[in-house]
Order: structure tokens, then C-alpha cells, then sequence
């Protein structure tokens, strides 16, 4: 039975929660075989670089190691999965208590990122846009998200940081809090993990850093912070 308040309180608290069976395994597994098609073709984008975050886009400068399908190329190859963005606005809006809104970025609204065996992996950083969903095509025992969750408590004299790690399970949906958490994807060892980022943003708040898209799909070093100027 879905729980939403379970849900909820995983969202807020833990700042995830994982909903299984939003696709069936078929179409996960339909999905998987078109992206590797596209992969083989050499019709697609491969994200390779290291040590190029800044605070800018609030990325601590880890490696980049995957295949990218953009928004442009999922609304070409991959119409399903446009549609079960969209029709996820009611349930995302939901669970996060936010008046949701799908991206008005066309290159990243919706991406798919194929990380390959041996090495594929994503940095650690921050996410720019308010509200984080990933929607697993693979299983996988190996390369799960890492996350970073900052606890406090009046019984402890300093506050700690929990670490957690999500396994990613095909069909299933991940919503997170990425701008709330560090967090990064464990590299692969022998098995390929495919993940759909679906980013959402809260109708007052769409914002997105202008180099943020040319540092993760390019390799472009993007700037840094300036000071705060003081009068």
C-alpha cells in the first residue's frame, strides 16, 4: 500500500524517499536496450573529467565518468519517459509540500546519465534545482548514490553527518532534497547503472547557476564565487 505520509516523512527527514514499481521491468529493460543502441552508435555525449568543480555550482571537484542523453535527445529517442515526467508532477508535488514545476531548462529537464562498468561515476556536489528525482532503469548491487545528511541533537555535544547509500533498483524512484545534501554516485566495478534525472523546481524558485549545465556536460571550469562586497 503507498504511504504517503511515510513518504513524506522519509522526504523531510532523510531528505529521500524510494517509490518502487513506477515502470515495469519490461520497459525499463526496453528502455536500457534503446540507450545502449544510441551509446554504440556514438549518437550520444561522453561526460569525462576531474577536478574542475567549484563552489560555483557547489561541486567539490570529484570525477565525471558517464554517457549523457540530454533533453534534446530524450525528447527524440525516449518519448515515454517525457511523459511520465509531466504526469509526475502531482505526485512529486505531494510528497515535498511544494507547488511543483517541471523544468525550464530544455538541456537538462530531463537527462539519462549510463554510467559504464569500471568507472562510472559522478562527483560529489550539491544540485542546483530544489527537487532531485531519479527514476532507476537498472538494477544494480554495486555504485550507489552516496548521500551526505547533516544531524544534530540536544543529547550530543556536536553535530554529525549520516551517510547513506541507495541501491538503485529497476522501475523505482528516487526524490531527494540534492540541494540539502552531498552527494555523489560510488563508481562502477563490473555492471552498468542507467538513471533518469528528472529535475524539478517549486514555481518560485527556478533558479539554476548559467555555468552549471557547459562544467557537467563539457568539462567547462566554471567560475568561482566572488567575495561579498562589504560597505
Amino acid at each position: 500500500m503507498f504511504d504517503i505520509n511515510q513518504h513524506r516523512h522519509n522526504y523531510f527527514y532523510n531528505l529521500e524517499t524510494v517509490i518502487d514499481g513506477i515502470i515495469p521491468d519490461a520497459l525499463c529493460d526496453t528502455l536500457r536496450e534503446r540507450a545502449n543502441a544510441i551509446i554504440q552508435a556514438n549518437k550520444v555525449d561522453l561526460v569525462r573529467h576531474e577536478s574542475l568543480g567549484t563552489d560555483a555550482v557547489s561541486d567539490l571537484g570529484g570525477a565525471y565518468n558517464h554517457h549523457i542523453f540530454k533533453g534534446s535527445d530524450i525528447r527524440q529517442h525516449f518519448p515515454e519517459l517525457n511523459a511520465v515526467y509531466h504526469s509526475l508532477v502531482p505526485l512529486i508535488s505531494l510528497i515535498t509540500h511544494t507547488d511543483t514545476v517541471v523544468s525550464p531548462y530544455p538541456a537538462s529537464d530531463i537527462n539519462i546519465k549510463a554510467y559504464p562498468p569500471g568507472g562510472g561515476t559522478l562527483g560529489l556536489h550539491y544540485d542546483t534545482n530544489g527537487i532531485t528525482v531519479l527514476l532507476f532503469l537498472t538494477t544494480n548491487h554495486e555504485a550507489p548514490l552516496r548521500m551526505q545528511v547533516e544531524r544534530s541533537h540536544p543529547s550530543k555535544k556536536q553535530p554529525w553527518v549520516e551517510h547513506r547509500k541507495i541501491f538503485a533498483k529497476k522501475g523505482s524512484l528516487l526524490v531527494m532534497q540534492g540541494r540539502k545534501s552531498l552527494h555523489d554516485s560510488e563508481p562502477t566495478v563490473t555492471e552498468q547503472k542507467l538513471s533518469v534525472v528528472y529535475n524539478y523546481y517549486e514555481r518560485h524558485d527556478t533558479y539554476r547557476h548559467e555555468d552549471f549545465d557547459n562544467f557537467v556536460y563539457y568539462g567547462i571550469k566554471p567560475k568561482t564565487l566572488e567575495p561579498e562586497q562589504t560597505a
